[in-house]
C-alpha cells in the first residue's frame, strides 16, 4: 500500500517521537555511568540476573501488548474479506433467482455498494447518507447508515416476496447472505469501541517507564560508556513496539497502520457492478 503525504508525515512524527524518547532514556543513562566513575553515591549494585529478569519481563508485557493489537487489526481485515465474499455471493444469488431488469439491477448493485461504503464511513465517524451511491437525494434522519440500507435492501425483497416473484425458499438463500452484512458490522463496531481497558495501557506504560529507569543501572556495572547506547536501542524497541500497538489496535481509523477500506470498497464495487450492471 503507498502511503499518502500525510501519513507519511504522521509516520516520520511518530518515529521522531520514538527516538526522542529514546534519547532521553540514552541521556539519562549518563547518570549511572557518571556515578560508576566519580562515586558521587554508594548504591547497591543491581545483579545481572535481576536485570535480565526485568528485560525477560518487560519483552514479555511488550509482546503481549503487540500481540493484542495486532488480533485486532488481524480479525478486522477478516472481517472486510468476508464483507467483500457476501456483497459478490449476495449480488450473484440475486441474478440467478430474480434476474433483475437493468435499472433493478443497478438499484441492487448501488444497495449493496452503498451499504460498503457506508460502514467503512461510518466506522470512521464520518457517514453521510446522501454522500452515498444512489442516496444522493434521499432526505432521510439516519442515525446508523449501515442499518438503513440493509432495510432498504430487505423491503426489496419484501416486495418481490408478495408480488410472487419469489419463494419462500429463495428467500432465504438471499438471507443467509444478506444478513452477514449486518453480522460484520456489528463484529466491526465491536472492534471499533472496545480497546482494550485504559487501566491495562496505564499498567503497561508505567511498567516501561519504571523498567527502563532501572535499566542503565543494571547494565553499567557489565558494559561500562556502553550502556548510553544499550539504553537507547532498547528504549526505541521497547517504546517502538508500545506505539505499535497504539496505532495498529484502531484498523478503521485514518492513520498509518489502517486498514485500507477504500480498497476493499473499490473491489466490492468492481465485483457487484461486473454481476448485476454499473
Amino acid at each position: 500500500m503507498v502511503l499518502s503525504l500525510p501519513q507519511q508525515l504522521g509516520y516520520t512524527q511518530a518515529l521522531l517521537g520514538t527516538g526522542r524518547w529514546a534519547l532521553l532514556f540514552g541521556a539519562y543513562s549518563c547518570l549511572p555511568l557518571l556515578n560508576e566513575r566519580l562515586d558521587w553515591v554508594d548504591l547497591p549494585g543491581i545483579p545481572s540476573g535481576a536485570s535480565a529478569a526485568l528485560s525477560l519481563a518487560l519483552a514479555l508485557l511488550v509482546g503481549f501488548r503487540i500481540q493484542h493489537a495486532y488480533d485486532r487489526w488481524w480479525e478486522a481485515r477478516k472481517l472486510w474479506g468476508t464483507l467483500v465474499n457476501v456483497s459478490r455471493n449476495l449480488a450473484v444469488k440475486i441474478r440467478a433467482l430474480h434476474r433483475p431488469e437493468a435499472a433493478e439491477g443497478k438499484g441492487l448493485r448501488n444497495l449493496i455498494v452503498a451499504f460498503c461504503i457506508g460502514l467503512k464511513d461510518h466506522l470512521r465517524d464520518e457517514a453521510e447518507l446522501n454522500r452515498l451511491p444512489g442516496f444522493e437525494n434521499d432526505d432521510a434522519n439516519v442515525q446508523h447508515v449501515p442499518s438503513y440500507i440493509a432495510t432498504r435492501l430487505y423491503d426489496v425483497f419484501a416486495e418481490w416476496r408478495s408480488r410472487g416473484d419469489l419463494t419462500d425458499g429463495q428467500l432465504w438463500v438471499l438471507d443467509t447472505e444478506a444478513r452477514e452484512l449486518l453480522e460484520v458490522c456489528g463484529a466491526c463496531e465491536r472492534i471499533k469501541n472496545t480497546l482494550i481497558s485504559v487501566s491495562w495501557r496505564t499498567f503497561t506504560r508505567q511498567c516501561i517507564v519504571s523498567s527502563l529507569l532501572l535499566l542503565p543501572w543494571g547494565l553499567v556495572g557489565d558494559f561500562g560508556g556502553w550502556t548510553v547506547v544499550l539504553t537507547v536501542l532498547i528504549s526505541y524497541f521497547v517504546i517502538g513496539g508500545e506505539a505499535i500497538a497504539r496505532h495498529v489496535e484502531k484498523p478503521f481509523d485514518r492513520g498509518t497502520d489502517r486498514l485500507d477500506l477504500e480498497q476493499f470498497c473499490n473491489g466490492i464495487d468492481q465485483s457487484v457492478s461486473e454481476v448485476l450492471g454499473k
